[in-house]
């Protein structure tokens, strides 16, 4: 089995390296990552400058090291389209995040958007969070990891898309797993606007997470309570829901 790793945090990352090392013990692992962090960039592209690409490894090493001077859609692009076109992934696993990536922010995240790439290829994707990474936590993690793999992509060839979040701690084994819907990840605090010394006003973006109920489980709610959430998501936007209800429209036009 060829696994084909990327992130938003860089080729240096923790989560990526540790996790590639481990699974390297069991299956072919080439990493086409980012050369620095990209985090929140989403599905953007570089088209205005040249890439390049950076070797971290022989190309004979387990695993396969190379870092590029872009997003994480542009490596997984690079990778599947030029460079293993001989010798294509048979699964795409975007992570380990050190931070989570739940619910509606899947909009803004590069780790989720390296693993959606997968979804243009005809690949199962994986993207794997958790809320701070530590070698740690990685130790924890990564047995049952492949676990998942095992069981999920390889006995059941499950196809699709699937966005993996891990608790800060606790269990990560099958019975603290919870298949649960998209929620809506909501922030307070978002804009920090401050002022120079110069007396120019400049502004932050971030905030705090809320972790607010629904009235049905979600990752954003469920991951407080020590679960390991997870989501089967798509790249297509379509509200079938909409579509319906602007076409009687049109209709009636």
């Amino acid at each position: 089995m060829h696994i084909l790793i990327c992130n938003d945090d860089g080729i240096l990352a923790p989560g990526l390296r540790d996790m590639a090392d481990y699974l390297a013990q069991f299956y072919q692992v080439t990493v086409v990552a980012p050369e620095v962090e990209q985090s929140a960039k989403s599905h953007a592209l570089t088209i205005e400058t040249p890439l390049k690409i950076r070797k971290f490894s022989d190309d004979t090493a387990n695993p396969r090291l190379m870092a590029v001077t872009g997003t994480p859609s542009d490596c997984m692009k690079l990778a599947m389209s030029y460079l293993l076109v001989d010798d294509m992934p048979d699964l795409v696993i975007s992570g380990i995040n050190h931070g989570f990536n739940l619910g509606s922010d899947v909009l803004y995240s590069g780790t989720v958007s390296g693993a959606m790439e997968s979804m243009f290829y005809n690949i199962p994707g994986l993207a794997l969070s958790v809320r701070k990474y530590s070698s740690r936590r990685g130790e924890e993690m990564l047995p049952f990891i492949k676990s998942f793999i095992e069981q999920i992509f390889v006995k059941e060839a499950f196809h699709g898309l699937l966005n993996v979040n891990f608790p800060l701690e606790g269990p990560c084994d099958w019975d603290h797993v919870e298949v649960v819907s998209q929620g809506f990840q909501r922030y307070t605090d978002i804009i920090d606007a401050r002022m120079s010394r110069r007396g120019d006003e400049y502004f932050w973006i971030g905030g705090h997470l809320e972790f607010d109920k629904d009235d049905i489980p979600t990752d954003v709610e469920r991951i407080e309570h020590g679960v390991i959430t997870v989501v089967a998501l798509t790249w297509k936007q379509q509200n079938d829901e909409d579509m319906e209800i602007v076409k009687k429209i049109v209709d009636k036009v």
